[in-house]
């Protein structure tokens, strides 16, 4: 390269960002992105999403499943810490089970209504069972049925959420939501059946009140309880109470479905939409983490649960007879029965992987075989030091299996293996560790990406994602608003559901904005040397920026172009952003350094689909200094 000519050269970027170096050692790397993807190594923006279903949900989904029935139909299921939810059809229908009913049998003023005030105050004095019986919490959802009933204006026939203010006596009085503003200060004493749902769970950690729960002599009023050492609080368990969560399953066209320490429940697909799902009655235990069905044999398997003692283990393992959900109770003729693991303090999640089920605990990894008679599965500890982050935190993808521990993402395919990772501090350092539990793994098998979506450190739910190409070796990372992912296994699309409490087609075809609104799309790359023959001694005047971009929906991207002495100098040149179309051959510029970095994000236009082919800068040497 002479010092008066200019040549055109190719400037290559390896597939992936890399963040475990600093900006001017990435090696030929991207170094920044946002919702990209590196489709045959080369970057290109991800498809957006749409509203599946434009009724909001109430709550933050925590897990989601789909299946089909014998005779078509498509269903699918989210649960949240308020409702169970089924989709079918275009429609959302509310299956949560149901805790008690009750009606009203006082004759004194039972609920009363506040003008201007959307919550009606229930009082629930001499009623039976009680409300301490009930367990009520906040967030509940009860069904009030009073044929012809109002009070204040206000119809007390329907479903409603409860709210218990701290202003008043939890054991007598609560308050539900209405749609509607009360028009008077009333009451009434008309019978009246209260059909409570499943309790509500928090959508949130909650530190509970113990020894070691907060900092030497650090003050605990967020908790309502004064100071640290040496004040006396309330009986406390000293752990952070995780938020509710779900494990759904199938048997057959029916769900399973089990809140995580709660009972196990199955909505029948021949009752329809219309009904409920409804808890097994039997001997199953009635506190279990994870409940899963078996994929070879059909036996129901629960995982950290309750033995025929009925004293909860974290770690154990128990399965109902083949076939039969109903019975639990090992006998000579059947093939119930239970295995306590090691290593580890509690079970945190369950997976399938090729005919196997994978079972973490929060250290180390075990897998269950079908073995058959006498002893119906087998177990084996695979590994330790690679416990579960959180209750969904691990996806089966193309027979092997991916997750993220609490501090490394690892693959198992027949081997356990730590998953070398370009973005690992980044993502580690950006995640919010107080809520590991809410971390979501799912898969994209059209571009074979498994994607974890968690909590970054300025939220307290799913606002990030970290994706990893398992066949191409890339990651990439982003902003995300999903909670919960389910691959496009029946539906066309992935199904998502949102921070927001809608559920979403996920990357639908042709689709790159947001439920209608621009998204952001961009990838940076990592400083690269211009003259890389003499390792960047000379500095480099460049004139022309030549881009090679295919796009979609007639958009556009800009270009921006940053160039610098040193890789440590205050002082940066940036030119542009250039617009750059389909038609645009070239960009004029004047640019001089010796290093720079390319960002590349979408334009003016918010569909726009961009896929980057190649870059390459006419260059000259223009001197050392």
């Amino acid at each position: 390269m002479s010092s008066t000519d200019t040549q055109i050269v190719p400037v290559p970027f390896k597939a992936g960002i890399n963040r475990e170096t600093t900006e001017f050692t990435t090696d030929g790397a991207w170094y920044d992105g946002n919702r990209v993807r590196f489709r045959k190594g080369k970057p290109e923006n991800i498809r957006g999403w749409q509203k599946k279903v434009s009724e909001a949900y109430n709550g933050v989904a925590r897990a989601i499943t789909s299946w089909s029935s014998l005779s078509g139909n498509l269903y699918s299921s989210f649960a949240t810490d308020m409702l169970l939810y089924i989709y079918n059809g275009g429609d959302l229908f509310d299956v949560t089970p149901v805790n008690t009913s009750v009606t009203t049998s006082s004759t004194a003023p039972l609920i009363y209504s506040s003008t201007g005030s959307e919550k009606l105050l229930v009082d629930w004095v001499s009623q039976s069972p009680g409300l301490a019986a009930i367990g009520l919490s906040q967030n509940t959802f009860v069904v009030i049925s009073a044929p012809g009933a109002s009070v204040g204006g206000i119809d007390l026939n329907g479903t409603f959420r409860t709210s218990i203010p701290a202003s008043v006596s939890v054991d007598r009085y609560f308050k539900v939501v209405t749609s509607t503003t009360a028009t008077g200060n009333a009451s009434t004493s008309a019978s009246t059946n209260f059909t409570f749902l499943l309790n509500a769970g928090s959508d949130t950690q909650v530190e509970d009140i113990g020894y070691g729960t907060a900092l030497f002599n650090e003050a605990r009023t967020s908790l309502g309880v004064g100071t640290g050492y040496g004040t006396p609080a309330s009986v406390g368990t000293g752990f952070s109470t995780l938020p509710l969560n779900w494990s759904l399953s199938n048997w057959g066209e029916d769900l399973i479905a089990c809140p995580r320490n709660g009972k196990i429940y199955v909505w029948s697909e021949n009752g329809g939409t219309a009904q409920r799902a409804e808890v097994i009655t039997s001997s199953a235990p009635t506190r279990n983490t994870v409940v899963r069905v078996s994929p070879l044999d059909r036996h129901m398997i629960a995982f950290g649960t309750m033995p025929t003692t009925s004293v909860f283990d974290p770690l154990l393992v128990r399965w109902s007879d083949a076939e039969d959900y109903n019975q639990w109770l090992p006998a000579i003729t059947n093939s119930a029965g239970e295995q306590q693991l090691g290593d580890g303090s509690r079970i945190v999640g369950v997976t399938d992987s090729r005919n196997e089920m994978l079972v973490w605990t929060d250290n180390a990894l075990h897998k269950m075989t079908y073995t058959g008679a006498p002893f119906i599965f087998s177990f084996s500890q695979l590994s330790t030091n690679c416990g579960l982050a959180g209750m969904h935190s691990a996806v089966e993808a193309d027979g092997m299996a991916f997750w993220m521990s609490q501090k490394d993402f690892f693959m198992y395919d027949g081997t356990v293996k730590v998953l070398p990772c370009t973005v690992k501090k980044y993502i580690f350092d950006d995640m919010n560790t107080e809520y590991t539990d809410k971390v979501y793994a799912g898969f994209n098998k059209e571009f074979t990406e498994v994607t974890w979506l968690y909590v970054d450190t300025t939220s307290t739910e799913c606002s990030r994602y970290v994706t990893f190409n398992t066949i191409e070796q890339w990651w990439s990372y982003g902003e995300a608003k999903w909670t919960t992912w389910e691959d496009k296994r029946l539906y066309p699309n992935i199904l998502t559901t949102g921070n927001d409490s809608y559920l979403y087609d996920n990357e639908p075809d042709n689709v790159y904005t947001g439920d209608g609104s621009a998204i952001e799309s961009f990838v940076k790359s990592g400083g690269f040397t211009f003259d890389k023959q003499t390792n960047g001694n000379n500095l480099v005047f460049i004139d022309r920026i030549i881009p090679d971009l295919s796009f979609g929906n007639e958009g556009n991207v800009t270009l921006t172009l940053e160039t610098k002495k040193y890789p440590q100098s205050s002082s940066v040149q940036t030119k542009g952003p250039y617009t750059i179309s389909e038609t645009t051959a070239k960009i004029s510029t004047r640019a001089r350094g010796r290093a720079g970095t390319v960002k590349i994000e979408r334009g003016s236009k918010a569909n726009t689909r961009w896929r980057l082919g190649s870059l390459s800068l006419d260059m000259g040497v223009d001197g050392q200094r």
